[in-house]
């Protein structure tokens, strides 16, 4: 498997090709289905080696915390992509299991999608968009030291993909947490199913994103932001990783495929406004 063979360098030469009528075309396996190459294993405080044997693959089926771990605790991390991505679509299934773990031994069970993560993939919480999987809130949008306005609502609907200027344009204040800066958006509709796959959609383009459960759109993003020093800065690419926080979890059907220019400006030609 190439990693990231239709990433960045390959967006711009299908950009230059590509009829609107291939919005669909050109998916590509992110997750290969009988091993991690193309990707990196992070667990907090053990290392990037996978020396608790999170990782399992059976039959196409990514496990993370299933049947084989081998610890009594279960430190949370997360396996990252190698290839920095930009202007894609992202699709998986995932669905949990049974096995839970203290300290949320008793609470829902939890993961979630990282994306335009940095090159810091060694730490549990990198600077990154949060996909929130979490039971209850998945579709929610978690700003980790990075900054979005969120799409408002038409009608129960999530603005996208076209901003409208008339809307407010301040950025809701981050609440600070240890080390981290937070903003969280809320997800609108409630389409996940609890003890069965789940289908979601990740749109990313330019500086926003589009949140999809069960082929409902729950949220979206705009004028995405990361900080440098004092200034800001579009934050339109990064690393797409996939966490594991004291639940096991299982992923399955993890494909991707880059949207050109003709497909974005036909994305926005049918968008919301």
């Amino acid at each position: 498997m190439l990693c990231g063979a239709l990433s960045l360098a390959a967006f711009a030469a299908q950009s230059a090709n590509a009829a609107p009528t291939q919005i669909d075309d050109g998916w590509q396996p992110l997750f290969d289905g009988h091993s991690l190459d193309c990707w990196n294993f992070y667990q907090d405080g053990v290392g990037n080696v996978d020396k608790r044997h999170v990782v399992a693959i059976e039959d196409g089926i990514l496990s993370l915390l299933g049947p084989g771990y081998a610890g009594d605790d279960t430190p949370p991390g997360h396996i990252s992509t190698r290839t920095v991505w930009q202007n894609y679509h992202l699709r998986l299934q995932y669905r949990y299991g049974n096995r839970r773990w203290a300290p949320r031994k008793l609470q829902r069970r939890n993961s979630g999608i990282l994306y335009h993560m940095g090159d810091e993939t060694d730490r549990l919480f990198p600077d990154c968009v949060e996909f929130q999987l979490e039971e209850g809130d998945v579709g929610d949008a978690i700003m980790v030291n990075t900054l979005a306005l969120q799409g408002p609502l038409l009608g129960g609907t999530p603005l996208w993909p076209n901003w409208i200027s008339a809307f407010p344009a301040d950025y809701q204040a981050p609440v600070q947490a240890g080390p981290y800066r937070r903003q969280w958006h809320r997800h609108a509709g409630e389409f996940a199913r609890l003890d069965d796959w789940n289908e979601v959609d990740l749109y990313v383009f330019d500086d926003q994103a589009a949140h999809l459960v069960n082929g409902r759109m729950v949220n979206s993003l705009f004028k995405m932001r990361r900080t440098a020093g004092r200034d800001q800065l579009p934050l339109t690419s990064g690393r797409i990783a996939l966490e594991f926080e004291w639940a096991e979890v299982m992923f399955r059907n993890v494909q991707i495929r880059p949207l050109s220019a003709a497909a974005i400006a036909q994305i926005k030609a049918q968008g919301s406004n």
